[in-house]
């Protein structure tokens, strides 16, 4: 017999019946669709039940790609509010990209701390508490970038602040001195933005062939390398351990 790999809390909730739905030949999940039906009794789907819903699926800050499916085909199916679409679907697309950044309009934002953002405003608003912890994350400890104080610039743009949230948002992008998009070390120019994203993959004491990849094709962002971001490379390669894959990869990419 062989053993079922489906975690013990989804087993649990299905009671004998079947755990999975399938609707034209996909599978989804019946209880948080039965779930979605009994919501959405009254005409539509509203925010605090977008929240339910969003709990419920993750049951262990997890959600899987059939939990995922079954989001999606609800909000295709039935009706829900704005709020609550917008809260559904900042949710489900955050943390999908393994990008370090968002290319929007040809201009680098840092990924991570728009999602943040969007996060934080899908009640609507956001509020000053969420406008420091937005700061604060930007900041983690080394000061703010360039590219995160554009990222930050761009969410008062483009999502709703309280007045006093945006003062005091404003007000702190205005004093703070953020880092240059360049780091001088020793005379030579490097992109700062990706020396901190190397230093972070590194934290765990080298970078692989995986991660080497993926700093590369943040590093085209559609337009190529430049001259810059090969040398800061060049100076990756020479002060951080990576894999022996990892290397090589960039090396010839460098070649």
């Amino acid at each position: 017999m062989v053993a079922s790999d489906e975690p013990e809390v989804k087993k649990a909730k299905t009671d004998g019946d079947s755990y999975y739905k399938v609707i034209d030949g996909v599978k989804y999940d019946r209880g948080l669709l039965d779930m979605v039906e009994r919501f959405a009794a009254d005409g539509q789907v509203g925010y605090p039940e977008a929240k339910k819903l969003w709990a419920d699926a993750q049951d262990g800050n997890k959600l899987t790609d059939i939990e995922r499916a079954t989001l999606k085909y609800a909000m295709e199916t039935y009706k829900f509010t704005d709020k609550a679409a917008n809260f559904l679907k900042v949710y489900l697309e955050a943390g999908t990209h393994s990008s370090y950044y968002k290319l929007i309009d040809g201009k680098k934002y840092d990924r991570e701390l728009l999602e943040a953002a969007e996060k934080y405003a899908a009640d609507g608003q956001i509020s000053k508490a969420e406008a420091k912890a937005l700061l604060e994350d930007a900041a983690d400890g080394k000061g703010i970038t360039g590219t995160e104080k554009d990222t930050l610039e761009y969410a008062l743009e483009k999502l709703k602040f309280t007045p006093k949230a945006k003062e005091y948002m404003e007000g702190q992008l205005k004093s703070a001195e953020p880092k240059s998009y360049y780091k001088i070390i020793d005379g030579v120019k490097y992109d700062a933005s990706l020396l901190l994203e190397v230093e972070s993959l590194a934290k765990d004491g080298l970078i692989s062939e995986a991660e080497a990849h993926r700093l590369w094709s943040d590093a085209e962002d559609g337009k190529g390398i430049t001259d810059i971001e090969k040398a800061t490379f060049k100076h990756a390669l020479a002060t951080i351990k990576f894999t022996d894959p990892a290397k090589t990869f960039l090396e010839g990419k460098l070649a």
